[in-house]
């Protein structure tokens, strides 16, 4: 039998060979500690535990299989470890080979994958109680039977899987034959102690890791990770296909350093792309067995691989630095982990001050020799862990073109296997240019690229050049029909056009010409009219609201550089105010039938500015937004056509005069011959007035701009079915979906900013979590950027960038507008977007300020922590432990201390959940 799995990269042999084992029990390692400690986090699961598998073409024999099993268990001490959790400690013993025995058990078999059966077998947990950590189970199927080991990491690693077969099957083949055991089959094999840390070693991890910060290593992928642990975890694998295969070969020879070094640089730039570093910290797991090969037992060590990644510069410098780090780290693997952190300042052993979150494990090549039991052909069968220590583990080998990437549940598998298309992309524009800055060929892959540009292309075409352009076509063939109602006025579509004419001829006369700016206060019916007459002049539309204060107005005016405003029936501006010229609207013009062409005129550019929104100091726009024509047409048709506006479609409107929302809702009637209502103050705040005014015009679509209180449309209620609504996102309140959804309504969310001049995205809601997400209207574009202003790719959380065609400050700008909200692009070409965080929110696991000071039961444990934590940390009753300075180590002992002072027993994860004393309290007496 010729058989032993890939074990992780092997550290150097010493310069000589270390001590004889000590036969008697040693005492408890810190790595022992840290696995218990570990396994305490996610109880009544196999954490820590290992298997193995294998098929055998026949029957094997039960009571073959427990002498042989005893056999070697009898050769192995470390085999016949046993260890006892007594509350806060971990003690271990060796059990005398004759009074030791393996577990022989049925494998059951549900029917289902096989796969599943083998992983609920391993992930059965061992009970810290002096009972054996490894158990054995067999089942027949119809292809042979099925072996499974299970063995806790305590006592095994997966270099063990090897040297269990190789001692195991030879000792079956010859108790099955009735032949004597070789004397290699029987030679007791005492537990591998591994030698101290070199003074050496621990002076040159101590320069490494000088100043690191383990904080920088989350991702912006996936969920975040929080203060609890997630070790639930799965896995996913990619061939590289042949031009990836290539690309590591000619990197190999472009940058001078191993195909392993190639692989780990590849990996870090996909990290720092991915939002953790640029200063990083990768484990590499290394066997540090030496020259005891054949040794049972856990005798792996993650050593740390420190590599600073500048996006800005090339793959190549990188896999240079990845090669060196590499080299270093290999020569110096024999100082376990928790000897080189524990001397590390803000590194240590709690969930958020790890060393490394990320793997890399490259496998050497070791062909797998032809597997025989009894004569009997047998292969070995992968069993997955259902858990993940670390957020990621990339495992490759120089010569496999499969990669496999373990992953923490944080992520999905859809994720996963995005990072590693990802990956393979970013070999390949490596191999291009080794030089070419890591900012342009890391983190985005082909399918990113198409998932963005199917966001963008999502919108229909055919949308007119310009708003003014689609109205007049209507005015021409239904000139009766009913275009705008303000409860002041109701114009129809021939006296509109008839009175966009008057306007225009009152500018011409005042002197305006093409390109200037005109301020329109007015009612939104005579606003409207107002609004198209600029348009047939050429000039700028500067809409206000002549509900504000006159003084604000003339303001407004004056900083947009306006050249007149034009005014309704009763708006006075005071000439105090210094404003511009006063032009009062002339009174309703009677309705005519004019063709198309009539207008006199050219028609204005589809990329000339068609509305200067107004500054507004207070919310930080000094300047005003500029939107053009063809950007205005482009998102009202693209609105039309998403939400049902056709001709006759009421469209009621709760937008305020002067904003972007009202002159969107306005090119979205009119451009569509559907009529505009908007809605009396009463009902921008009150349900059943705004109930009266949708029922009495027969709405069909129903525009809610943002900032409207989420309690109006949930008293609306379900009292509109079949009602169009458009929301905010962040206004839909969870009752308000269910009630609109439940009334058979057809519900959208939106994202508007002021910067955007109007809605920028757009989509269905059809679950009351679904309010944040959608795609750009036609004429915007939205990216997710980077702090440094790099754009990512999908699934990777940055912050919202948009970009509408058309649009620039109203004064020379970069036109792109940085919402400061978090967003993510998601596989089906949607944005997400995230609410906003209130500053100052409570935790869950946080109770309300008040009585908790005066609670005895708090005040006791505030001493605990006081003692565990130090003077420094100045306990209170809401002091988080881990943000003190706690760590699992602690941790355990606090759940000890806390066990004997009241007589309740905690579980590690439990300070996790409960991390103040307040809290930890209410767990106590709960």
């Amino acid at each position: 039998m010729d058989f032993q799995p890939d074990p992780p990269a092997r550290a150097p042999e010493p310069a000589a060979a270390p001590p004889a084992a000590d036969p008697r029990p040693a005492a408890t390692t810190a790595k022992e500690k840290a696995l218990w400690l570990l396994e305490q986090l996610v109880p009544g699961t196999g954490v820590n535990n290992l298997g193995l598998a294998l098929q055998v073409s026949g029957r094997l024999r039960p009571d073959v299989l427990g002498a042989a099993l005893a056999v070697v268990a009898g050769r192995y001490e470390v085999l016949r470890t046993v260890f006892r959790a007594r509350g806060a400690e971990l003690h271990k013993d060796v059990v005398p080979a004759g009074e030791f025995a393996v577990p022989v058990e049925p494998l059951e078999l549900s029917g289902g994958p096989v796969a599943d059966d083998l992983t609920a077998f391993v992930d059965r947990p061992f009970p810290l109680d002096g009972r054996p950590l490894i158990r054995v189970g067999t089942a027949a199927t119809a292809d042979g039977d099925l072996l499974c080991v299970a063995v806790h990491h305590l006592v095994f690693d997966m270099v063990s899987v090897g040297v269990l077969l190789q001692a195991l099957i030879p000792v079956y083949d010859a108790v099955a034959a009735g032949r004597p055991l070789p004397a290699e089959a029987t030679a007791p094999v005492p537990a591998l102690a591994e030698p101290e840390p070199r003074p050496a070693d621990l002076d040159h991890w101590r320069q490494a890791l000088d100043g690191f910060d383990p904080t920088g290593l989350d991702l912006w992928c996936g969920t975040p990770r929080g203060r609890q642990p997630m070790l639930a975890g799965a896995s996913t694998t990619r061939t590289l296909g042949p031009a990836a295969q290539q690309a590591a070969v000619a990197l190999q020879r472009a940058v001078r350093a191993p195909t392993g070094a190639v692989m780990l640089a590849a990996y870090a730039a996909l990290l720092a792309a991915h939002g953790a570093g640029p200063d990083l910290v990768i484990g590499s797991p290394v066997d540090v067995r030496g020259g005891q090969s054949g040794a049972i037992g856990y005798h792996v060590n993650v050593v740390p691989i420190r590599i600073r990644v500048d996006l800005a510069g090339g793959f190549r410098d990188l896999a240079r630095q990845a090669r060196d780090a590499f080299l270093g780290a290999m020569a110096h693997a024999r100082t376990p982990v928790d000897e080189i952190t524990a001397g590390l300042p803000g590194i240590g052993t709690s969930w958020q001050t790890q060393l490394f979150r990320h793997l890399f494990n490259f496998l050497p090549d070791r062909p797998v020799g032809e597997l025989r039991v009894d004569g009997m052909p047998a292969r070995l069968l992968a069993v997955q862990n259902p858990h993940s220590k670390f957020d990621l583990e990339l495992v490759g080998s120089p010569a496999g073109a499969e990669l496999m990437l373990r992953h923490s549940e944080t992520l999905t598998r859809d994720g996963a296997d995005a990072l590693l298309a990802r990956f393979e992309d970013l070999l390949v524009a490596a191999a291009q240019d080794p030089d070419r800055p890591l900012a342009v060929t890391a983190g985005w892959s082909a399918a990113d690229r198409a998932t963005v540009e199917r966001a963008h292309t999502a919108a229909a075409s055919g949308q007119p050049a310009a708003v003014d352009a689609a109205f007049r076509a209507r005015a021409h063939s239904a000139p009766a029909d009913p275009a705008v109602l303000d409860g002041v006025q109701a114009l129809d579509y021939g006296q509109v056009d008839a009175s966009a004419d008057a306007v225009r001829d009152l500018l011409a006369a005042a002197g305006i010409r093409a390109a200037d700016v005109v301020a329109v206060a007015a009612p939104p019916a005579a606003a409207t009219a107002a609004a198209l007459g600029c348009w047939r002049a050429g000039a700028v539309c500067l809409p206000l609201d002549p509900a504000e204060d006159p003084a604000l107005l003339a303001r407004r005016a004056r900083q947009a550089g306006a050249k007149a405003v034009v005014t309704g029936p009763g708006l006075h501006l005071p000439a105090d105010a210094d404003p511009p010229p006063v032009l009062p609207l002339p009174a309703p013009a009677a309705g005519k039938s004019t063709a198309p062409g009539d207008a006199s005129g050219a028609a204005p550019a589809p990329d000339t500015t068609a509305g200067l929104l107004p500054a507004d100091e207070d919310a930080g726009r000094p300047a005003g937004t500029a939107l053009s024509h063809a950007a205005l047409a482009a998102t009202a048709a693209d609105l039309a056509r998403e939400l049902g506006v056709r001709p006759g479609t009421c469209v009621l409107s709760l937008a305020r005069p002067g904003t972007a929302e009202a002159l969107l809702d306005t090119a979205l009637a009119l451009t569509t011959g559907g009529r505009l209502v908007t809605a009396p103050e009463q009902a921008r705040g009150d349900a059943d007035a705004l109930h009266a005014v949708a029922q009495q015009h027969t709405a069909g679509v129903l525009v809610v701009p943002p900032g409207t209180p989420p309690a109006l449309l949930e008293d609306l209620g379900g009292r509109l079915p079949g009602l169009t609504v458009l929301a905010a996102g962040d206004d839909l309140s969870p009752r308000a979906v269910q009630e609109l959804l439940a009334a058979d309504c057809r519900l959208y969310t939106g994202y508007s900013t002021p910067q955007s001049a109007g809605w920028a995205l757009l989509g269905r809601v059809t679950t009351p979590d679904g309010t944040r997400g959608g795609r750009p209207v036609a004429g915007t574009r939205a990216f997710v950027a980077a702090p440094d202003g790099r754009e990512l790719p999908v699934g990777v959380r940055g912050e919202l960038c948009l970009v509408r065609a058309g649009t620039a400050p109203g004064e020379a700008g970069e036109p792109r507008h940085r919402t400061g909200r978090t967003a993510q692009w998601q596989p089906d070409a949607t944005l997400t977007w995230h609410p906003r965080t209130a500053p100052g929110a409570a935790t869950a696991t946080e109770p309300a300020e008040g009585a908790a000071a005066d609670d005895p039961l708090v005040a006791d444990l505030v001493g605990i922590y006081r003692e565990l934590l130090g003077a420094d940390a100045d306990a209170t009753a809401h002091t988080h432990f881990f943000d003190a300075g706690g760590h699992s180590l602690l941790a355990a002992v606090l759940t000890q201390k806390v066990e004997d002072l009241t007589g309740t027993a905690l579980q590690l994860r439990d300070v996790f959940d409960h991390p103040t004393p307040a809290a930890l309290a209410a767990r106590v007496r709960g």
